[in-house]
């Protein structure tokens, strides 16, 4: 019996009008307790905001119900190791943190931009199983994640930081900016992901691992060029500080450049979809 999601166990016995054995509801009762669990102390360690805490909620209950372990243990990996290097690193650096337009709890926005297509891949695969899905799934954890660890190791301490489009001196923090640590840390959040999935692939090991760190580093850097060329920023009236904030040093910031409806959350979302785009094209040269 697969495990399924409340509501979609709810839909299948109306549509059906079966009624289910214990064994699916001690799987439901299972995925509610972890999700239960990892949302709880999630929000007490101030890692969600409300809104997040709910998000996440909803979208551990259903990867843990549709995909199991095999898809739940890399989004906790890739969720519990940014959580902890983005709380250590907002007592680093500080300073840095002021071009960041969220630095603090994860609201529900960020959860869906980091794990949404997670959440839709798990679905479709419930439905139409392959193998391919995981992969996809798999590449889109590894670009954000690779984002991520890129931004924490990027700002833990003062680096030489450069545009990703013309490798120019960029201001350290600022959209767009990429370092010698920032890249180190994208490759160390790609392989953090590879490692956490690898028990559960069908293909060869050291395969696997190489598509995982480089599409996740290609992902990651892809969102660094998508902050540098069309992310929107702003300046402050006070410090003359380019930012991501609307408000900053009090004061309602001027729009400087970027599309207005492109923000840190969309840039993010687009790093995930490039790094599942990525593993669809690899595969059409690397037989898996």
């Amino acid at each position: 019996m697969p495990i399924i999601n409340p509501i979609i166990a709810l839909t299948l016995l109306i549509l059906e009008n079966e009624i289910p054995n214990s064994m699916l509801f001690q799987n439901l009762i299972l995925g509610l307790f972890f999700a239960s669990l990892i949302t709880y102390l999630s929000y007490r360690l101030k890692f969600l905001d409300c809104s997040g805490a709910i998000a996440a909620f909803i979208l551990a209950q259903l990867i843990f119900d549709l995909g199991g372990l095999k898809w739940s243990v890399p989004i906790i990996t890739f969720f519990i190791s940014s959580s902890i290097l983005t709380k250590l690193n907002n007592r680093k650096n500080i300073e840095v943190r002021d071009y960041f337009e969220k630095s603090g709890a994860r609201d529900y926005l960020q959860v869906i931009a980091n794990g949404g297509i997670g959440g839709i891949l798990v679905l479709v695969n419930a439905f139409y199983q392959n193998e391919l899905f995981y992969l996809i799934y798999i590449a889109s954890l590894s670009s954000v994640c690779a984002d991520t660890w890129a931004t924490e190791f990027g700002t833990w301490r003062k680096t030489a930081t450069y545009n990703a489009l013309n490798l120019k001196p960029a201001a350290q923090g600022i959209s767009g900016g990429i370092s010698v640590t920032g890249l180190i840390g994208a490759l160390g959040g790609s392989l953090c992901i590879a490692l956490s999935a690898i028990g559960w692939v069908e293909i060869s090991y050291i395969r696997f691992v190489i598509l995982v760190l480089l599409t996740g580093f290609l992902g990651s850097y892809f969102d660094s060029i998508l902050g540098a060329a069309v992310q929107v920023q702003y300046l402050c009236p006070v410090c003359n500080r380019v930012t991501e904030r609307k408000i900053h040093c009090g004061k309602h910031t001027d729009y400087f450049r970027g599309f207005s409806w492109i923000n840190n959350d969309v840039v993010n979302l687009f790093s995930g979809i490039m790094g599942a785009m990525l593993i669809v094209v690899f595969k059409s040269f690397i037989k898996f």
